[in-house]
């Protein structure tokens, strides 16, 4: 995977996001949003959005709406957003702090 020379404007009246929404290209085409330090979604080479990241903020949003209209898709909002379902990503970081909780005690 690796980082496109892209710069996503907001689609708001915000004037940048200064470097917190990045896109990534993965080896079969698939293009991921970073938001921070978590991709939060993609769309594939045939169009279709994914949603990986099940949390939900208004910059995040701001982000995706962002993302959306650069892919040319249609959608956005927090109602929107939460009707999509989340699915795994194989780049997301996923801790479990279960062994920590077990060493604790």
């Amino acid at each position: 995977m690796k980082e496109m020379n892209v710069r996503l404007y907001p689609v708001d009246s915000r004037k940048s996001f200064y470097g917190k929404a990045t896109l990534y290209r993965d080896d079969d085409g698939t293009v991921y949003l970073k938001s921070y330090e978590t991709f939060v979604c993609s769309m594939t080479p045939d169009g279709k959005f994914h949603r990986l990241w099940g949390g939900y903020s208004a910059t995040t949003m701001r982000h995706v709406n962002s993302f959306l209209a650069y892919c040319g898709l249609t959608g956005g909002g927090a109602a929107w957003w939460r009707k999509q379902e989340t699915e795994e990503c194989k780049y997301n970081r996923n801790f479990n702090y279960g062994w920590m909780l077990a060493y604790i005690a």
